[in-house]
């Protein structure tokens, strides 16, 4: 097969124009005493055109290269001086090929990650359930593979891989791949057959080998390498069906698999939608509670977030996200991050699909697109100008800076337009057309929107799609038009929130007898959400928050300060936060320091931080949290806040009094009965 010749990709290194990685075998141990990972990556490339190559170049951040071998060869290699403008981007590694013949290279490196390996979080003992064991997982999107191998850390590059893993006896590995088993010895991949046995890699662990076990993995459908992933730690599992399985600390175990329940519904549900499920098994695997995300799209094995344990199935739609990107994002995938809306949109608009066949109502499909509406507000509201384009001005910048409900948002109600205006049968049909046409590949706007005008031209029983304002939808800044949502299922939330402002509105003289009498007891999970949403957004277009009296009688009337429930806490937070109410710091404290959803955190810490009571308490309570934190959610929350050099080493000459909050088995526990909420990645 003769590999396509690919874009050089901004936020990459890498020169997949000249030399595409086709295959991986990744031979790695896991060592818990030094926090590393000790490893060999060997690879197979392509080359475009042997006449013209004289290296190979991949991205690499952090990484202590021992050796590289080229077709079994040592070769000489160099790595490039970090630019100190875009650390991001780490430094890259340049291989000489021996020879300019060869349209098919083996190149092995031997390696070992470092303390600043951003994709992984080691957590102690006393941060997972169990208390026993460490723990560790990692988080690859969007460009920190590269801290975790040297790669084409660009999401056009697709590869297979096989993996074979060496953790202590104790432990369990598990990757977004296949597991694989073999006899201790076997040949995984020929692509092992390499030389370098006099690299450190040959040293695995620092455990004897009666005190190690090995996991083998395959993955033979093509990923990008954010999509490479794996954990370790003290894991139990429980099928919920023929292919579905969940995984967590075995403390968890019975929860999760109640929680997680439907998920073999969701999966067929898609298939309805879009093709036939590609990658063989769907399993779970739920995180302590640093994970940075709602859910990661791992392929193989969705992680999400403990924050989702509702004890009621009714936050499961993350998993209905995270399981739709089985087709969008990961079976066809943006080609470079300026595109990533076509992988969150999509994933939108078949979550939302999704969930409203499992609920049988199509007013579902309008009622969680009124909450995103509210999201993406928020997003454009807080977001640089260029980042809430659809396709932003990312540059070589760091993705991670563009992250936001925009890509997921503006892109669903892109299609959202679409399907409107050529009606949902045809639009259904198209779906079931484009997931097919690009099946395994990769996708950018210009060709969604040429393969969309194609796929309609000639069609005399649909509207023009020529009339389509693809220019303002692309590549303006700012919210396009309100669509006409049906309101039904939230008219009584809406109203209920008017009332709230009324009252307010009325100030100290209007007295607590004219508090609105709604019973909200029995309301779900979705309407008490849509309820807060709603206040928020009559408080930002008068433009003030709720007074410090109302969030008092809100106090009283519905003890939302109290909840269990992670997204309904989150919101009143953030209401009360804004009223100045000094008495919730308390519970918001203890919100952001019991979990890591960078959904839930960053947006608390901002408004703590431009809080005139809570600017020095954010500081202080980030600084003496932040090795709890994922890496990714570190840095974007001291991003948020400004957090520079001088508070840095402020922290670390502090560090030996400050006691961390250390999370245990702490998991927010979610408690309200009803439909799913919306999202799965923030």
């Amino acid at each position: 097969m003769t590999t396509s010749r690919l874009a050089r990709d901004p936020s990459s290194l890498s020169n997949p124009d000249q030399a595409h990685i086709t295959h991986l075998f990744w031979d790695a141990s896991i060592n818990f005493d030094e926090q590393i990972i000790i490893a060999r990556a060997a690879y197979t490339v392509e080359i475009i055109d042997p006449s013209s190559v004289a290296n190979v170049k991949l991205d690499t951040s952090h990484l202590d290269i021992h050796s590289v071998y080229v077709n079994n060869s040592p070769a000489t290699f160099s790595l490039t001086v970090p630019d100190s403008t875009k650390l991001h981007l780490g430094s890259c590694l340049e291989i000489q090929l021996l020879d300019n013949t060869n349209t098919t290279v083996s190149i092995t490196i031997s390696y070992t990650t470092t303390g600043k390996c951003s994709a992984a979080q080691w957590l102690p003992p006393a941060q997972t359930a169990g208390k026993q064991y460490p723990y560790i997982f990692t988080q690859c999107q969007a460009i920190h593979a590269r801290s975790l191998l040297p790669c084409q850390d660009c999401p056009a590059v697709k590869m297979t891989y096989e993996a074979r893993v060496c953790v202590p006896d104790w432990a369990t590995c598990v990757m977004s791949a296949l597991s694989k088993e073999h006899e201790e010895g076997d040949d995984v991949s020929s692509s092992q057959t390499t030389a370098n046995n006099n690299s450190s890699n040959s040293n695995n662990n620092n455990n004897n080998i009666n005190n190690t076990k090995t996991f083998y993995f395959h993955q033979p459908v093509p990923i990008p390498s954010y999509l490479f992933a794996l954990a370790v730690g003290e894991l139990s599992s429980m099928d919920i069906s023929s292919r579905c399985r969940v995984w967590s600390e075995p403390s968890m175990i019975s929860a999760v698999a109640y929680e997680f329940q439907q998920v073999e519904q969701f999966v067929k549900v898609a298939e309805e939608l879009t093709l036939e499920y590609q990658w063989g098994r769907y399993d779970i695997l739920c995180l302590p509670p640093s994970f940075p995300y709602g859910g990661m799209e791992n392929p193989c094995l969705t992680f999400v977030t403990p924050t989702l344990l509702a004890g009621d199935r009714s936050l499961a739609d993350v998993v209905a996200h995270e399981a739709a990107h089985s087709w969008s994002g990961n079976l066809v995938t943006n080609e470079t991050w300026e595109h990533f809306w076509l992988n969150e949109g999509w994933t939108v608009w078949l979550q939302r699909k999704i969930m409203a066949r499992v609920y049988d109502d199509e007013k579902f499909f309008d009622f969680d697109a009124i909450g995103g509406w509210k999201d993406l507000k928020d997003s454009v509201e807080n977001m640089p100008e260029g980042y809430t384009k659809l396709i932003p001005d990312l540059g070589d910048g760091d993705p991670d800076d563009a992250f936001s409900s925009v890509p997921y948002e503006k892109g669903f109600n892109l299609l959202y337009s679409l399907e409107r205006l050529v009606g949902k049968e045809k639009f259904a049909e198209f779906t079931k057309a484009y997931f097919n046409e690009f099946k395994f590949g990769v996708i950018t706007s210009e060709k969604f929107r040429t393969y969309f005008e194609s796929y309609f031209k000639g069609n005399d029983d649909v509207v023009d799609v020529s009339s389509f304002d693809w220019e303002t939808w692309l590549h303006q800044p700012g919210m396009p038009e309100e669509p006409k949502f049906d309101r039904t299922l939230s008219a009584e939330c809406e109203e209920l929130a008017k009332s709230w402002i009324s009252l307010d509105e009325i100030g100290r003289g209007g007295g607590k007898g004219k508090t609105p009498h709604t019973d909200i007891s029995n309301w779900s999970t979705a309407q008490k959400v849509t309820f807060l949403d709603a206040l928020t957004n009559l408080c930002q277009n008068r433009g003030k928050p709720l007074s410090l009296e109302t969030i008092q009688y809100m106090k009283e009337a519905y003890t939302m300060q109290q909840s269990k429930n992670s997204e309904v806490l989150h919101r009143f937070c953030m209401l009360a936060v804004a009223a100045g109410d000094s008495d919730i710091i308390p519970t918001v404290i203890r919100f952001i320091t019991t979990q890591g959803r960078m959904k839930f955190v960053r947006p608390l810490y901002r408004a703590l931080y431009k809080s005139e009571m809570g600017k020095d308490i954010a500081l202080k309570t980030f600084l003496a949290n932040r090795e709890f934190y994922h890496p990714i959610a570190a840095k974007m929350v001291a991003n948020d806040m400004s957090v520079g050099k001088s508070q840095d080493g402020e922290s670390k000459r502090k560090k030996k009094g400050i006691s961390l909050i250390v999370v245990g088995a702490a998991i927010v526990v979610v408690a309200a009965v009803g439909i799913a909420l919306r999202r799965g990645k923030r």
